[in-house]
C-alpha cells in the first residue's frame, strides 16, 4: 500500500468511527421529549443530590458541641421520628475514618419501612442500625448495608470535622 491509500484508509476509517459514536451519543443523550440533556444531568437524577436534600422537610434540631452550634433537619421518616422520640440526647462521638463521626445511642432506633443500607452525602445526619449509632457525616463514604439518612445538618461541617478525638455533642429541638 502507498502513503496515499493508507492515509485515504485512515481518514475513511476515522469518518466511520466518527459518525458512529456520533450516532450513539445522539440516541443515549436525547430525553423524552428528544431534547438534549448531558451524561451528568441524566446520572445525577438517579441519586439524591446534596441540593434536594437540604430542602426535605422535617423538624428542627440544634446539634451543640462546646461552645459551638449548627442547626440541622431531622427527616420524617421511622428512624428520624424514633430519634426525635429521644431528645435531647448528650452522646460521646468518636471519628471513624476521616469520613464521620459517630455516637452510640443507648436505646436503638427502629429501622421499620427504611432501606437496607443507603449511600450517605457530605452534610447528612444518619444512623447506623449495626452497632446503635448516630453519625454525623462530613466526608463521602460510599453506601453501605445498615445506613439510615435521617437528615440534614446545616452550616460549616468544619465544626464537626475539626474536633479532635472525642467529643460530646448534645442533640436536642431548635427553638
Amino acid at each position: 500500500m502507498t502513503a496515499i491509500s493508507r492515509g485515504a484508509v485512515a481518514a475513511s476509517l476515522a469518518a466511520v468511527l466518527g459518525l458512529g459514536l456520533a450516532a450513539c451519543t445522539q440516541a443515549s443523550d436525547s430525553g423524552p421529549e428528544g431534547g438534549a440533556s448531558s451524561p451528568s444531568s441524566a446520572a445525577s437524577s438517579s441519586i439524591s443530590p446534596s441540593s434536594s436534600t437540604d430542602e426535605q422537610e422535617g423538624t428542627p434540631i440544634r446539634i451543640r458541641i462546646g461552645d459551638q452550634s449548627l442547626e440541622a433537619t431531622v427527616w420524617d421518616n421511622s428512624t428520624g421520628r424514633a430519634l426525635l422520640e429521644q431528645l435531647p440526647l448528650s452522646l460521646s462521638f468518636e471519628d471513624l475514618n476521616g469520613q464521620e463521626k459517630a455516637g452510640h445511642l443507648d436505646r436503638e432506633l427502629t429501622m421499620d419501612g427504611m432501606p437496607d443500607g443507603d449511600d450517605p452525602q457530605v452534610g447528612d445526619l444518619g444512623y447506623y442500625a449495626p452497632s446503635g449509632n448516630v453519625v454525623l457525616y462530613y466526608g463521602d463514604v460510599g453506601r453501605w448495608d445498615g445506613i439510615a439518612r435521617i437528615g440534614r445538618i446545616h452550616g460549616n461541617l468544619s465544626v464537626i470535622s475539626d474536633q479532635a478525638g472525642d467529643f460530646t455533642a448534645t442533640l436536642e429541638a431548635a427553638k
